[in-house]
C-alpha cells in the first residue's frame, strides 16, 4: 500500500515535468532569428557589489562583442563595494572609450531597485540589464537585441545562461539542469511567453516597461512578468549565450541556488492575477509554472519518502542495493539528470522555505576571491 501511495504521489510531482518533456520533443519550436540589418541604440546597466576581481574582464568583454560599440551606453552601478570595485570600474571604462556613467548608490539597494534607479536616465530606448560577473559571448547582444525587434509584441527578451565549465560536480549537474531548463523556455516562448528569465542577460523596451517590480521577487522574472502584464509577450533566445563561474562547493551554491529559488517563488505567487486571461501563458503554462514550483518539490520529497518507507517493509536489502546503485550513479556518471532534478527540487523546496525574508539585497556567492553579486 505504502508503495503503491508513494508511486502515485511522485507521478503526481513529475505532471508538469512530464508536460514539458512532451512539448520540448513534440512541440512547436521557436522561428531563427534574423540578422540584424541595423543596429538599434541601446543602454547596457550593470548593478556590482565587491566584483574587483572580476571588473576589469568584464568591462573588456562587452567591448569585445560583435555589437558596435558607438550604438551603446553602459551605466554602471556600484551598489556599495567595501573593495575596490568602484574605482577600478571607473578607470577601466574610462580607458575603455565607451559611453559610460557611474553610479555610486549611497546605500545597498540590491538589483532590482538599482536597475529602476538606472532605468530613469539611461538614453536609448531598448535597455539591457546584466551581472557584472557574466561574460557574453561574442554575439550574445545580436541575437538578444535580433529576437526583440523580430515582432512588435515582444517587448522583454532572456538569453541562455551556460555555466564555465570546469570538473567540479556543481558545475556539471548545473549544466545539465540548464539544458533542460532552456529547452522548457524556447517551448514557452515559441507559442506565448515565459517568465523564467535569466537575470545575466534580459532586454526591454522602455517604451513598453519603465519599471521592473522592486517589492518582491526577482528582478528577470519581474521584468518578463512586467511585459506580460501589458499585453506584450517575454521570450527566451538560446543563441544570446551569457556564461557564469557556478560555486564549486555545494554550500555555497546552496545560498546562491536558495536565493534564485526564493525570488522566483515570490515572483510566481505575485502574479496570480494574470491567471485566466485569453493567451496560451496564463491559461496553461503559468499554472503549470506555479505548480512546479509551490506544490512539486514538496509532493516530490513526501512521495521519495513514502516509497522509502515502502521498501524498506517490503525488503530492507532491496532497499540497500537501491541505495548503492543511486549513490554510485551519481559519482560515476556526474552529469546525471536524475541528480540533478533532485537537487534542484531540494533547492526549490529550500526557497519555499526561504519566503518572508528580504533576498533584494544579495550575498556574496560567487566563486571569486572578494564574492559578488550572482
Amino acid at each position: 500500500m505504502l508503495l503503491f501511495l508513494g508511486l502515485v504521489l511522485l507521478f503526481v510531482s513529475l505532471i508538469p515535468y512530464m508536460v514539458y518533456l512532451f512539448g520540448i520533443y513534440f512541440g512547436k519550436k521557436p522561428d531563427a532569428v534574423l540578422p540584424l540589418l541595423k543596429y538599434p541604440d541601446i543602454s547596457i546597466i550593470m548593478s556590482a557589489y565587491n566584483e574587483e576581481q572580476a571588473i576589469k574582464k568584464r568591462i573588456a568583454n562587452i567591448k569585445e562583442c560583435n555589437y558596435p560599440v558607438e550604438r551603446y551606453e553602459i551605466l554602471f552601478i556600484d551598489d556599495c563595494s567595501s573593495d575596490n570595485t568602484k574605482n577600478l570600474a571607473k578607470s577601466c571604462l574610462e580607458r575603455s572609450g565607451l559611453t559610460y556613467e557611474l553610479i555610486a548608490n549611497t546605500e545597498r539597494l540590491g538589483t532590482t531597485r538599482s536597475y529602476n534607479s538606472a532605468i530613469t536616465r539611461a538614453k536609448n530606448p531598448i535597455i539591457v540589464t546584466t551581472d557584472a560577473d557574466v561574460f557574453f559571448e561574442p554575439h550574445a547582444l545580436n541575437f538578444l537585441i535580433g529576437r526583440l525587434l523580430s515582432n512588435e509584441q515582444i517587448a522583454a527578451v532572456t538569453g541562455e545562461l551556460r555555466p564555465c565549465m570546469n570538473a567540479s560536480s556543481t558545475t556539471m549537474l548545473e549544466g545539465v539542469y540548464r539544458s533542460f531548463f532552456g529547452r522548457m523556455c524556447d517551448w514557452e516562448s515559441s507559442l506565448d511567453s515565459t517568465y523564467n528569465f535569466n537575470g545575466a542577460i534580459v532586454a526591454f523596451r522602455s517604451d513598453c516597461i519603465q519599471r521592473i517590480n522592486d517589492k518582491r521577487g526577482a528582478d528577470d522574472a519581474n521584468t518578463a512578468f512586467e511585459a506580460i502584464r501589458r499585453g506584450y509577450r517575454a521570450v527566451y533566445e538560446s543563441k544570446s549565450i551569457v556564461y557564469e563561474d557556478i560555486p564549486r562547493s555545494f554550500k555555497t551554491q546552496y545560498r546562491q541556488k536558495t536565493r534564485r529559488a526564493t525570488g522566483l517563488i515570490e515572483a510566481t505567487l505575485s502574479n496570480l492575477d494574470l491567471l485566466g486571461k485569453k493567451r496560451w501563458f496564463s491559461c496553461f503554462f503559468y499554472p503549470l509554472r506555479i505548480f512546479m514550483y509551490v506544490f512539486t518539490p514538496a509532493i516530490f520529497f513526501l512521495s521519495l519518502l513514502i516509497l522509502l518507507m515502502g521498501l524498506f517493509l517490503f525488503s530492507p536489502f532491496l532497499l540497500i542495493v537501491i541505495f548503492i546503485l543511486l549513490v554510485s550513479s551519481g559519482v560515476v556518471w556526474r552529469q546525471n539528470l536524475v541528480f540533478a532534478f533532485i537537487l534542484n527540487q531540494f533547492y526549490l523546496l529550500a526557497g519555499l522555505m526561504n519566503l518572508g525574508k528580504d533576498v533584494r539585497v544579495w550575498e556574496s556567492t560567487s566563486s571569486k576571491k572578494s564574492g559578488g553579486s550572482s
